[in-house]
């Protein structure tokens, strides 16, 4: 299995007030948009690449990729995911804890400006495209299947590029992705790939 990466973009997000519930609705991934260069090559996700993991899977919510910071989780229904035409979607039911009320008055602030999620490449779900990307000549990877673990909002969605992210694009398809350790997280800056599309009050 390959090591997990993780795609942010940084857009504005608000929530929405239902009774005492404070919900936020974003896209984890947005189907068929191109990413930044990462690095020697771009990237897009292709519909239905995470439908199956979202389905299954005991998805967990966290804001700015902390553990520590818990939002919700699919197995208590706090956290609900899927896919539908415009890509990977994601709702949390906000707890009443010090970070979830923080992190609605942030929303609302626009302090928050973006959404995030963490994934594994499954066997034989990448593959390059048939043309290179027009803009910049650059070749293009395609996530065809992968395994969705986290999903959430992040504070500052700039993430730096990694050492991992200037392998080769060819070297990307033969190795399956990074191999710097088991644990190695590929965290970088990709606008436009996810959108924070939440729902406003």
């Amino acid at each position: 299995m390959t090591a997990p990466e993780r795609r942010s973009l940084s857009r504005p997000a608000e929530v929405r007030t239902e009774g005492e519930a404070v919900v936020m609705r974003g896209y984890a991934y947005r189907f068929n948009e191109l990413s930044a260069d990462l690095g020697g090559f771009r990237e897009r996700v292709i519909p239905g690449a995470g439908a199956a993991s979202l389905n299954v899977n005991d998805v967990l919510a966290t804001f700015n990729h902390d553990a520590n910071h818990p939002l919700g989780r699919s197995s208590s229904g706090t956290l609900r995911t899927g896919e539908d035409a415009e890509g990977g979607w994601y709702e949390i039911d906000l707890p009443n804890t010090t970070t979830g009320r923080d992190l609605a008055e942030l929303l609302r602030r626009g302090d928050v400006r973006g959404s995030s999620f963490t994934f594994r490449v499954n066997r034989d779900g990448q593959r390059r495209a048939d043309t290179d990307d027009e803009e910049t000549g650059l070749p293009i990877r395609e996530i065809t299947s992968m395994d969705v673990s986290e999903v959430g909002p992040v504070l500052n969605p700039a993430y730096p590029t990694t050492q991992a992210s200037l392998r080769s694009l060819d070297e990307w398809l033969t190795t399956g992705g990074p191999t710097d350790g088991p644990n190695f997280d590929h965290t970088l800056n990709l606008p436009p790939l996810v959108r924070a599309v939440i729902r406003g009050n």
